[in-house]
């Protein structure tokens, strides 16, 4: 049986959540509201809306108030990188706090914060150089029907 790849750390989810959520704004083209993407995705317009929000505090998206009103791309999708989307999700910040939590209080859980967090790092920084190599128009060119 073949193994499958198990992507379940919460960055990855949300990362995963959001590039859905850029993707449906990508080919609407216009403003989307956050119940309208979560409805698509078989989400929680709560949790999308907080998450989106690094992405508007970063000018990825804009928001538009009133009834039509929702999310919008500020940039054309072949001008936004995924590292710039990952980036400003800082999900690489959520993830090395996350391991805090399991390592003991010892001088042992000490030294593992500090070689575990290296580790973390440099995964941190493979994951960014590939996502660099990619657009959001990539990811919306691979989903078309």
């Amino acid at each position: 049986m073949a193994k499958t790849r198990n992507s379940g750390a919460p960055q990855y989810k949300s990362f995963g959540l959001v590039l859905q959520a850029l993707v449906i704004l990508a080919k609407k083209g216009s403003t989307c509201s956050s119940c309208e993407i979560a409805g698509l995705l078989s989400s929680e317009a709560t949790l999308l809306r907080r998450i989106m929000a690094n992405l508007t505090r970063e000018r990825i998206l804009v928001t538009r108030e009133g009834r039509d009103g929702g999310y919008l791309l500020n940039r054309a999708p072949e001008d936004l990188t995924l590292a710039e989307i990952y980036q400003a999700m800082e999900a690489g910040e959520g993830r090395n706090h996350a391991h805090d939590d399991t390592v003991c209080t010892n001088a042992l859980g000490t030294q593992m914060k500090v070689a575990y967090g290296e580790l973390l790092d440099e995964l941190d920084q493979s994951a960014l150089r590939v996502l660099e190599r990619y657009t959001l128009a990539d990811i919306v060119r691979k989903t078309e029907d």
